[in-house]
């Protein structure tokens, strides 16, 4: 272990991020710490500043060695410190891209020393992103559009380092080349790091409880992996078995961080889900990464309750279980990312996250999954399950407004039930229906859906209801077209009250309606219709809103089905807005009551089962 600057770290290597770590990871705080620390380099009175760590691993005799320029350097891999490695080389690439095309071409030679030679980077990012970078050390800009979250944020570090330094040069006009000039020597000269080599691959997870980084700090997976790793360095002697099973982890980690990458997954959020399904279903018993070094899974010395031939059989089988449960997480959380998808499957997925409550489901809809795609189980019973979670989520999250853990424990007990087929889907999804029972009983859904309500003082139930609505109309009259309005468009501009909230007191509002009617119907579901005109509409009359075919905007020239629908009408009366809230009231009890079910109910819930003291 030296210490060491950038000049002397970038002398003799080229650096590679490996695929079986995380991405980059670094954002606006990041960035914004970064900049700080670099702008106080440049004064005579600051002679160093030390960074950090870098961790490298190099493979000795079997290292890789690369033409870079008319030299041969090796490759190392960087175990620890990419984040500010990759921040740096980015940084300085604008540096020294503004000083060339300020008039000061000797700084070209310093391009090959920190940022590329030819098409060959000084440092290689993974997770697909070398291009990417490659291109954004060259000119700044990017070809295409990123392909993960990593690539993304790459992408808005150099554009936010390049913001500062245009910032620098306005701020300091005539000496802002001078300034950048000092910003450049200050980073290779005085930024300071403390070098540290591995040289056994299985050695790398030995490092990392030991060392603290700035920047984000490790996650849960990386820290979990890095365990392993160790494990496998202490516990496996035979050369040849520990480098195989070093390379499995290797590849799983890779797999599960590309996945997520892909859907901006949550990594804490997707290796709790294999430990749902491989550890425990018992949500109290997850504590984090220490929970994996119990000595009823991974204990590193006491082999009393796990012999060690079993621990690495369950390390095993865990990570390569964990990589493929990153795979289904990842079409769960972006449906669109998938390419073994079915339209059903996406259409079920998507209303589930537009009710904004997903995270108690992941574990079934993972195992559910999983075992439709192995054929084990039949596709229809996996979408009626996915059916049943967005009535629960319906009735329990949105309807009933109840915690967003409400029910977690019976539905990780399901997902376990299911991984180890102890119940078939069927028998899970009625439980499901059953739960929403529980929680939101159907008398109480049928009382306060059946006469007029405060829906506008619930949101998100409102648009979720009204949406769900107009796809409803789209497909009975619309031959399934997209929507006019998209789930992510909407908002309180995009909600119409038919009746005004305010309507002038000479209006002929005030003529049909009494007072108490108005109260009763304002901002109920029956007098609320999805638009894309509402700050059109004001106060106008009725007869103004509905127009005609070709008045735009109005009712009757709307892309949207269910303003067309009340624009049949030829006034807007207590009596039609009641024959309108009852067509509406029956196609919900119908979409999210479970009368019509079919079902074969039984509340299946454990003591437990409401954590959170609902």
């Amino acid at each position: 272990m030296n210490k060491t600057t950038l000049n002397a770290l970038f002398s003799d290597s080229l650096f590679r991020i490996p695929d079986y770590q995380r991405g980059y990871a670094w954002e606006e705080p990041q960035w914004k710490d970064f900049i700080q620390d670099i702008d106080a380099l440049v004064d005579e009175k600051v002679s160093s500043h030390y960074t950090g760590t870098v961790v490298l691993y190099d493979a000795g005799r079997n290292a890789e060695t690369k033409s870079y320029g008319t030299k041969k350097f090796r490759v190392v891999d960087v175990v620890d410190g990419q984040q500010r490695l990759t921040s740096i080389c980015l940084y300085l690439s604008i540096i020294l891209r503004t000083l060339i095309n300020s008039g000061k071409p000797e700084f070209g030679a310093e391009l090959s020393n920190f940022s590329y030679s030819g098409a060959t980077c000084k440092l290689t990012p993974n997770n697909d992103c070398q291009d990417l970078f490659f291109d954004l050390l060259k000119t700044g800009q990017v070809n295409s559009i990123p392909r993960s979250v990593h690539g993304l944020r790459l992408m808005n570090a150099s554009d936010y380092f390049q913001r500062h330094i245009r910032e620098q040069l306005a701020i300091r006009k005539e000496s802002g080349v001078e300034y950048l000039e000092e910003m450049f020597n200050a980073i290779v000269t005085k930024l300071g790091f403390t070098r540290y080599i591995i040289e056994e691959e299985c050695e790398i997870g030995m490092t990392f409880e030991l060392m603290n980084s700035r920047g984000k700090e490790l996650s849960i997976l990386e820290l979990l992996k890095n365990y392993l790793m160790h494990w496998i360095y202490r516990n496996v002697p035979d050369e040849s078995e520990r480098g195989e099973i070093s390379k499995l982890i290797n590849m799983a980690w890779k797999t599960t961080y590309t996945n997520i990458g892909k859907c901006n997954g949550d990594e804490d959020q997707c290796l709790r889900v294999a430990w749902t399904l491989f550890c425990s279903y018992t949500p109290a018993n997850w504590s984090g990464y220490t929970g994996f070094k119990d000595d009823d899974y991974i204990p590193l010395r006491n082999f009393t309750k796990r012999t060690q031939h079993e621990v690495k059989k369950f390390i095993i089988s865990f990570s390569q279980g964990l990589a493929e449960v990153s795979g289904h997480y990842t079409t769960i959380i972006n449906p669109d990312s998938g390419r073994m998808i079915s339209d059903d499957e996406r259409i079920w997925l998507s209303k589930i996250h537009n009710t904004g409550n997903i995270a108690n489901f992941l574990p079934l809809m993972v195992v559910s999954r999983k075992y439709c795609v192995e054929e084990l189980i039949p596709g229809n019973d996996y979408i009626e399950l996915l059916k049943a979670l967005e009535c629960y989520a319906y009735r329990v999250f949105l309807f009933e407004g109840r915690r967003s853990n409400a029910g977690k424990t019976s539905f990780y007990r399901w997902a376990f039930d299911v991984y180890s087929k102890a119940k078939a889907l069927p028998e899970i999804k009625d439980s499901v229906y059953g739960l929403v029972l529980h929680y939101a009983t159907e008398d109480n859904f049928n009382d306060w859906i059946s006469e007029p309500n405060d829906w506008y003082a619930y949101r998100r139930l409102l648009r979720y209801t009204l949406f769900e609505y107009e796809l409803h109309l789209l497909i009975e009259e619309g031959k399934n077209m997209a929507p006019a309005l998209t789930w992510e468009q909407l908002g309180d501009s995009t909600i119409e009250h038919i009746l005004p909230q305010n309507p002038d007191k000479k209006s002929r509002w005030r003529a049909v309606w009494d007072t108490k009617q108005i109260h009763e119907a304002l901002h109920d579901v029956g007098n609320l219709v999805l638009t894309q005109n509402n700050s059109n509409y004001l106060n106008f009359e009725f007869k103004r809103k509905k127009g005609k075919p070709g008045i735009s905007p109005s009712y009757s020239d709307s892309d949207i089905r269910q303003e067309r629908r009340i624009a049949i009408y030829r006034d807007w009366t207590p009596r039609i807005f009641m024959k309108r809230r009852k067509d509406l009231v029956s196609w919900i009890r119908d979409r999210w009551g479970t009368h019509s079910k079919g079902l074969k109910v039984k509340v299946d819930i454990t003591n437990d089962f409401d954590e959170d003291g609902e």
